[in-house]
């Protein structure tokens, strides 16, 4: 019997046994993930790949939604398998010598000359506010600073499906934003979750939790009425200790 295949919608799947964050395949002529998850993620993506008929060797791309170490540092193993090439904004790729651009986190992770585990030299194609990508019709990519420099979102316009990385998760039914970490921006995190609010959206993949399927923009609309300011990192360290205790992510915000 053929396995099942986990779309969320027709040709987004939502890929299995990812620890920690969440990756994505998007279904084409050619394959291409959004995210990869972490070093030892690599071989469930390849055997999803192949539980649904196709080759590993057909991901063409990997769509970075932005460069922490949970969602990049499973890039190394899938592109040395695939020779997959690696598309993220700008301000998440750092520039080095022969015109060289790699994946950035801090200056440190997936930016080093060395064949370990999160710091590993990731080389990347930089992407731009408003570039269209091949797949599915045409993927726009939304520039979403604030919870890093280059954090993006990908609107997969066909589908009314965003893939929001970072800046937004969903439970499977509701909305939450991201909270601080180094890097973080309030100001510009707060400029670019207003500015998602003011588009159209019925499917939401957040970077965490469960995809959020109908109703997701008006879900954001309601999340902004309801509590109109981000998390902020004061209120980020005081909601620490109850999170703990509660065996929940410090990835989104508290009730």
């Amino acid at each position: 019997m053929e396995p099942s295949k986990l779309e969320i919608v027709d040709g987004v799947h939502t890929i299995p046994g990812i620890s920690w964050s969440r990756a994505y395949l998007i279904e084409d002529e050619t394959l291409a993930l959004v995210d990869a998850g972490l070093p030892w993620n690599v071989g469930a993506v390849l055997r999803y790949v192949e539980s649904i008929g196709r080759k590993p060797e057909e991901i063409s791309s990997i769509l970075i939604t932005h460069s922490h170490p949970d969602h990049t540092s499973g890039v190394p193993g899938i592109v040395k398998r695939t020779h997959a090439g690696v598309l993220a904004h700008a301000d998440d790729t750092r520039a080095r010598r022969g015109d060289e651009v790699s994946l950035s986190y801090m200056g440190v992770f997936s930016g080093l000359k060395l064949p370990l585990p999160f710091l590993e030299r990731t080389p990347a194609t930089a992407l731009s506010d408003g570039d269209v990508l091949p797949l599915l019709g045409g993927i726009r990519v939304i520039h979403t600073p604030g919870h890093t420099p280059g954090s993006v979102c990908y609107l997969v316009e066909s589908r009314g499906l965003l893939f929001s990385g970072d800046t937004v998760f969903s439970d499977g039914a509701s909305v939450s934003r991201s909270v601080p970490f180094p890097g973080y921006d309030g100001l510009k995190y707060r400029d670019s979750i207003e500015r998602l609010a003011g588009m159209e959206f019925d499917t939401l993949c957040g970077g965490h939790g469960e995809p959020l399927v109908g109703g997701a923009s008006d879900r954001l609309r309601d999340l902004l009425k309801l509590r109109p300011d981000p998390p902020t990192w004061r209120g980020f360290l005081q909601s620490v200790p109850g999170r703990l205790l509660h065996a929940r992510g410090l990835h989104g915000e508290g009730p």
